[in-house]
């Protein structure tokens, strides 16, 4: 009992040096009730580290329901496992990927493409499908930044495009809108008097609900009809638009703010998720920038 409580004071509390985030301490923390923005925030840690993750351990996690985000951030930042050789193959075979599209952004990595790009371009695009354990491990072999990989994982589904040689007049109907975009990693701001929330929005098209992320009674719902606009702060940058915070202007009632966890470390990437989430299920919602 001693031990499992220790390992969930490694999580939960600052600390004084490096530390190896196992997945058993990861696991130890879940179970104990540990908000996943603070396991997220030690597996983040520049000073941790993460051993190498084996596919039973993605399945222990998994069965522990532990939070996907925690697993892929496991995942991003633990060494590549050295991949089984099957019968006959050399030591020099790698990871086959099972989509085929993760060799692409293999490709546009190495051709020397910013990072930021192919982030943006994932985003704004969205995927097909999620990465599987085996295109994890083969983006983690190619060096493929971390924040491509996060993209992959957080970026909207989207259907597959008609295949070329399709019947001829049939039309092409746009792609499906998924009935729910769920977007972790925003901090809710309360005002000067109050302490900021973290926690997560789930789009839907009839309602968007904050999840918070310690006080279940502090959640509550908004209604898209009750929406006059959304506003949202960027800076000028030289390699383009960063926008960090998105406010919620209501018609009637106090407006909401929110700001991406990780903006004071130079990330938005949870600010661009909710952008893309409101564009696609709310197409006539205006979306006013703001740009310093």
């Amino acid at each position: 009992m001693r031990t499992t409580l220790t390992l969930l004071a490694i999580l939960l509390v600052l600390p004084v040096s490096a530390e190896e985030i196992t997945v058993d301490k990861v696991l130890a923390a879940h179970s104990f009730g540990a908000p996943a923005e603070n396991i997220l925030a030690r597996i983040n840690d520049p000073a941790n580290t993460v051993p190498t993750i084996q596919a039973a351990d993605v399945e222990k996690l998994r069965a522990a329901a532990v939070p996907e985000p925690v697993v892929a951030a496991l995942l991003a930042k633990a060494p590549p496992a050295a991949p089984a050789l099957a019968a006959g193959a050399t030591a020099s075979s790698g990871t086959v990927p099972d989509n085929p599209r993760a060799m692409d952004v293999v490709k546009a990595v190495q051709a020397g493409t910013s990072e930021k790009l192919i982030v943006d371009q994932v985003m704004q695009n969205g995927v097909l499908q999620r990465p599987s354990l085996n295109d994890l491990i083969y983006l983690k072999e190619n060096k493929v930044p971390e924040g491509v990989i996060r993209a992959l994982m957080e970026a909207p589904l989207v259907a597959a495009p008609l295949a070329a040689g399709a019947v001829a007049g049939r039309s092409t109907a746009p792609p499906p809108v998924p009935s729910e975009i769920e977007v972790d990693g925003l901090v809710r701001k309360t005002g000067p008097w109050a302490k900021n929330r973290h926690g997560r929005l789930i789009l839907k098209a009839d309602k968007i609900e904050w999840v918070d992320g310690k006080v279940q009674a502090d959640s509550f719902e908004m209604f898209p009809a009750g929406l006059k606009s959304v506003r949202t702060d960027c800076l000028a940058r030289p390699d383009g638009k960063f926008c960090h915070e998105v406010e919620f202007e209501m018609a009637k009632g106090d407006d909401f703010d929110f700001v991406d966890a990780k903006m004071d470390v130079g990330g938005n990437e949870a600010i661009k998720a909710l952008l893309a989430g409101l564009k696609t299920l709310y197409p006539k919602l205006p979306i006013v920038e703001k740009v310093k």
